[in-house]
């Protein structure tokens, strides 16, 4: 269930950093503590299905969004909070900046040695 708690929490601050909203500003709008949102985001905590359902409204998206894991390798918390600021980052591009940072961002780790 671990598991579990840290790919939702990490999927909030995912959709909370698109939004560009602070966990304050969040913890606002669904009626809960800060400290409740930042220990949900960490995976401390799980927060019932009707607050994720107040989260998904606040933040703008379905609440099956929470849920799309996709398919890839499972990362430490700290890789996945790391991917999660990189993905809210470019939501805010359009298509051809986004294939230049990916282009760049190739030639970044295959200079490092570390090409995929």
């Amino acid at each position: 269930m671990a598991d579990l708690e840290k790919m939702i929490g990490s999927k909030i601050t995912e959709f909370r950093l698109h939004k560009k909203a602070t966990q304050a500003q969040l913890a606002e709008e669904v009626n809960v503590s800060v400290e409740t949102i930042s220990r949900m985001e960490r995976g401390v905590a799980f927060p019932s299905l009707k607050t994720m359902d107040k989260i998904a409204t606040a933040l703008g998206v379905a609440l099956k969004d929470f849920f799309d894991f996709g398919t890839g390798k499972k990362l430490d918390k700290t890789c996945e909070r790391e991917i999660a600021k990189i993905n809210a980052f470019l939501r805010s591009y359009n298509k051809n900046e986004i294939s230049l940072a990916h282009k760049v961002l190739k030639d970044v780790f295959s200079w490092l040695g570390k090409s995929k």
